[in-house]
């Protein structure tokens, strides 16, 4: 059954009358359609039966080869009017979309209850097809080919975002549509702050660098972080990055009906075996697709059952204040019985 057709069932079976969605990877996984939101109302409505675009009608010749049904509206209209919702209804709505959407359609159709859309789509979304993993595998290839020619680009005295820049250069050089997320590439003390961007900071010898960077690739993301080191790495950063990878390779073999959280535990337990639990202070992994960030999330919380055809992150750290943080990020799919790695890039300390 496809998407649209699975999501309709699951409308049915839980007496949700219409979804509504916005201009988000909602809308892409759903209609493979991408576009930014703006001021204008650009939905995909779906109910029983029926699904069509709610469009300006400046959008109607690039929809139309998306063989969908389009109900445009000029400017001057009121784009509601061209949608066929009946009051009273229980609608879902794309949790993504802006709020200014959401109260006009509140007010239009007076629903008689309001949900977000995310309790439907995420279901859909947490399971991939073999064709999205294998684009997914097929980005792995761009950004990890990228990231090995990127090593001849580090110099000392290059700041940390010109570094930055230079590898998203490389990705787009090497086929990739975009980033997934803006690189973190930090260096020496700046490495214990795990969402540190860059600064412009000059690395120099000795220095421990984190490079994590992921790209966008026909719609799916990647995300993966490497440790780099300017020079023979210290005896204390080789201790922790020993740790960090036997929680990362511990954890990335998971078995397919354990929870987020079971998983989690898994990598957190090495490194408090170790004596640094203090020190590791996020999350285990992540879901990823479509959005870098997804369900199912791999937390200390997560209730939720990792089954077969799943993405996610596996990326523990140890991060020091002041001092330095190692951090070894590769992405897996769940398989029959359980995880399997989709990156192929060695998991070492690249000493340049």
């Amino acid at each position: 059954m496809d998407r649209i057709g699975r999501l309709q069932k699951m409308m049915r079976d839980r007496g949700i009358d219409y979804v509504i969605i916005g201009p988000t990877s909602n809308m892409f996984y759903l209609t493979n359609f991408s576009e930014e939101q703006m001021e204008r109302p650009l939905f995909f409505v779906v109910s029983e039966g029926h699904f069509y675009f709610l469009a300006p009608k400046l959008y109607e010749e690039q929809l139309s080869k998306y063989n969908f049904e389009i109900n445009s509206y000029a400017d001057g209209e009121d784009p509601y009017s061209k949608m066929d919702l009946k009051k009273n209804s229980v609608i879902a709505i794309d949790d993504q979309l802006w709020s200014v959407f959401t109260i006009n359609l509140i007010r239009k159709f007076n629903p008689s209850n309001l949900i977000p859309a995310s309790t439907l789509l995420k279901e859909l979304r947490m399971r991939k097809d073999d064709d999205e993993i294998n684009i997914m595998k097929e980005g792995l290839k761009i950004a990890e080919n990228s990231f090995l020619q990127f090593l001849n680009d580090i110099k000392e005295g290059s700041s940390e975002c010109k570094l930055a820049d230079r590898l998203e250069e490389i990705f787009k050089e090497n086929g990739a549509d975009g980033v997934s997320f803006k690189t973190i590439l930090t260096s020496g003390p700046n490495t214990s702050m795990p969402h540190l961007r860059c600064t412009d900071r000059k690395v120099r010898r000795g220095d421990v660098i984190i490079v994590d960077f992921g790209i966008k690739y026909r719609g799916y993301c990647t995300d993966t972080t490497r440790v780099v080191s300017l020079g023979n790495p210290s005896d204390e950063v080789k201790k922790i990055h020993e740790i960090v990878l036997n929680a990362q390779e511990s954890a990335e073999r998971a078995k397919n009906g354990m929870k987020g959280k079971e998983i989690d535990s898994i990598a957190r337990g090495i490194i408090a075996k170790a004596g640094y639990s203090q020190f590791f202070i996020h999350r285990t992994g992540h879901g990823i697709g479509i959005d870098v960030h997804e369900d199912p999330y791999i937390s200390q919380d997560s209730e939720q059952v990792i089954e077969k055809n799943m993405t996610f992150t596996i990326e523990p750290g140890i991060y020091l204040p002041g001092k330095f943080g190692i951090r070894i990020e590769d992405m897996v799919v769940m398989g029959e019985k359980e995880a399997m790695p989709l990156n192929k890039l060695g998991k070492e300390i690249y000493a340049i």
